[in-house]
């Protein structure tokens, strides 16, 4: 039973395992992780598309290194791709740290070919390696990684999992301290501070504030950070959004990660992909069951359906309160806009009632005083929207949210809450938000489009 953090990062970490111990034997190339010699460890360019390109984007060099390395091992004794050039394949791009704990240290990214051979063994092939100095939690490098996959390994399609550190649509730093932020009317904060040599090239940077143990429960997983002594450097999901190559045709992407399960995540990227699949609430560090991933992944057309099932029956079975918590849910982008015409709608009618409406009330997403997270289809119910209007909106919903599921309760006796509805996306609740993180929310492509945050 792992502890429980608080949650501080925002936007995107993920940390990824290639260590001995598997069930089935495998030879590892990547011998060295905080090895700094960037570059290409051989031609491994295919001479032909494949089929299908399955992205892990494990930026972990934060306190989930652990949790991470495990969830790779556990996809090393699942199915794996083999070595047949049209064949689907699986890259993982990994930013650990050296060792548990160490933040100091610096430690070069890798993106790695995972395979099994016809023997059996799991081979676990670097094919690049960034210099020690990267921060890998970044569009900069998000972006740089996914034209080398797209450029050496061409596919009919692409599919992502991001597993790391996330606070959901929240701007760098401010789960951790949100009364320390001042926002100027363009949505960019003036009180935020750059740290460091790393700010200095650029990267956001925001004070590291170690989250407080709780005894009693699971460590949560907070969509990207690296730590890097007392400095956190976060990825924004408008940054992340960006980062994608115009052209690389993602069926999917998954967020191994925190309260990414809103409707503000899924506009931003509604234009980058096909399907979303994310949680609502925090996720526990045991992430997704990656053993049963590759099945789903390369034998069954990439079933990530199957995937969110798993997610959800896998947690559910849980015996002990705490670890039976779990939201997913799995979005056709291709219906965002149509729930966004609706939406608007309903914000036009019904804005004073949503600014006044009882907090309490409302289904929440957030543990203790996280309060950035409410249930969209509950917010409008609670606003006694008509029955037309309701079965307008069911409607709109049936149809962008293809699955959507949650336990009984999250964390009990952790702070925790029941969960009454769940309609599989989250909302921000302006009546019970923040004066200045509105002027962030009404930067965002949700808010330009619906104005749920109106006013300058």
């Amino acid at each position: 039973m792992k502890r429980i953090f608080h949650i501080f990062i925002c936007l995107m970490a993920i940390l990824v395992p290639f260590v001995t111990g598997c069930v089935t034997p495998y030879e590892d190339e990547w011998t060295n992780p905080s090895v700094n010699k960037p570059g290409i460890a051989g031609e491994r360019v295919p001479s032909e598309s494949f089929k299908h390109t399955f992205l892990i984007l494990s930026l972990g060099h934060n306190n989930l290194s652990s949790a991470l390395e495990e969830d790779i091992n556990d996809m090393k004794n699942g199915v794996l791709p083999t070595l047949g050039r049209s064949d689907d394949i699986m890259l993982v791009f990994s930013h650990k740290t050296p060792s548990w704990g160490d933040y100091s240290s610096e430690a070069s990214p890798a993106l790695i070919r995972l395979y099994r051979t016809s023997g059996g063994k799991v081979i676990a092939d670097t094919v690049k390696v960034w210099p020690g100095y990267t921060i890998s939690a970044s569009g900069e490098t998000i972006s740089e990684v996914l034209e080398y996959v797209k450029s050496h390994y061409p596919s009919r399609d692409y599919g992502i999992l991001l597993s790391s550190h996330s606070t959901g649509y929240l701007p760098a730093g401010f789960y951790a301290n949100p009364d320390s932020y001042v926002f100027g009317s363009d949505g960019l904060s003036s009180g935020m501070m750059q740290y460091g040599r790393y700010a200095q090239r650029g990267f956001s940077a925001v004070p590291y504030m170690e989250a407080p143990l709780i005894s009693d429960g699971p460590l949560v997983k907070t969509i990207g950070q690296d730590q890097h002594a007392r400095t956190s450097y976060e990825m924004e999901i408008e940054d992340f959004a960006a980062a994608i190559p115009v052209g690389m045709n993602i069926s999917y992407i998954i967020f191994d990660a925190c309260l990414v399960g809103g409707i503000e995540v899924a506009y931003s990227l509604k234009d980058k992909c096909g399907m979303l699949a994310f949680s609502q609430t925090e996720v526990l560090s045991d992430g997704f069951p990656y053993t049963t991933m590759g099945e789903r992944i390369f034998n069954q057309g990439h079933n990530v359906k199957g995937i969110c099932e798993d997610f959800f029956q896998h947690y559910d079975a849980q015996t002990n309160s705490s670890m039976r918590s779990a939201t997913i849910s799995l979005v056709d982008c291709s219906e965002v806009e149509r729930l966004a015409d609706v939406c608007k709608e309903l914000f036009d009618k019904y804005r004073n009632k949503i600014l006044q409406i009882d907090a309490s009330s409302i289904q929440k997403y957030f543990r203790y005083s996280y309060h950035w997270f409410y249930d969209l289809r509950d917010i409008l119910v609670k606003c006694n929207i008509t029955q037309e209007e309701l079965e307008k909106l069911d409607e709109a919903l049936q149809e962008c949210v293809i699955y959507a599921n949650a336990t009984p309760t999250f964390m009990a006796g952790s702070g925790g809450f029941s969960i009454t509805t769940h309609c599989g996306l989250s909302m921000y609740l302006p009546g019970n938000g923040h004066p200045e993180l509105n002027k962030f929310y009404r930067t965002l492509p949700w808010n330009i489009k619906t104005s749920l945050v109106s006013g300058n």
